[in-house]
């Protein structure tokens, strides 16, 4: 009695095709980087809004420049936080610039009040309502968070590469896909053959 070789003669050795598909990054940092910024921008749309009730009853100059510099951080923060979320290399631009631009604000109104000058602006309606040391915890902490999540090298790994399309395969391992035409292994069924008698 002969038995046929397993695998047969002239299979190609196991490692002799490429590997499969390379494993995708992770997004992790690149989505709560995103998440962090939209969070941001709905702050600071909702400090715009709060100045603009305020200059509804009274004009003030530094709510007009609260108000502007609320409107700058929320636009910078939701569209990038957006595009960030669907992978646009540009979102994590502005998700930069707009984290970076919060932070310098936030330095700017501890700048002018160190140094006592009577001009402060109200910025992102914090310290309209609850004064300056609530800016460190709701805006500067979660501004910087966003801004060195942003600019890590995962997300940037997540954001450079392409979605693969189709649904995940399972490692090869460096075996090739099994042919047609081929055994199967020994003490292999085949399927939809019921277990030979005892």
């Amino acid at each position: 009695m002969t038995f046929q070789q397993y695998p047969p003669q002239g299979y190609p050795a196991p490692g002799a095709y490429p590997p499969g598909p390379m494993r995708q990054p992770s997004g992790a940092t690149a989505i709560i980087a995103g998440i962090l910024a939209i969070l941001g921008g709905l702050w600071f749309l909702a400090g715009l809004v709060s100045h603009i009730i305020e200059l509804s009853d009274y004009f003030i100059s530094f709510l007009l420049v609260g108000a502007a510099l609320d409107l700058v951080s929320a636009a910078l923060l939701l569209g990038g936080g957006i595009m960030l979320l669907l992978r646009k290399r540009a979102g994590r631009v502005l998700t930069v610039i707009g984290a970076a631009s919060a932070i310098g604000f936030v330095a700017l109104t501890f700048l002018l009040r160190a140094f006592d000058v009577h001009y402060h602006f109200s910025y992102s309606g914090v310290t309209l309502f609850f004064g300056f040391g609530w800016l460190l915890f709701v805006v500067l902490i979660p501004a910087i968070a966003t801004l060195v999540l942003a600019l890590v090298p995962p997300t940037v790994r997540w954001l450079a590469a392409k979605p693969q399309a189709g649904a995940a395969q399972p490692p090869n391992f460096g075996y090739p896909p099994p042919q047609p035409g081929y055994p199967p292994a020994p003490g292999a069924q085949q399927q939809g053959q019921p277990p030979g008698q005892w």
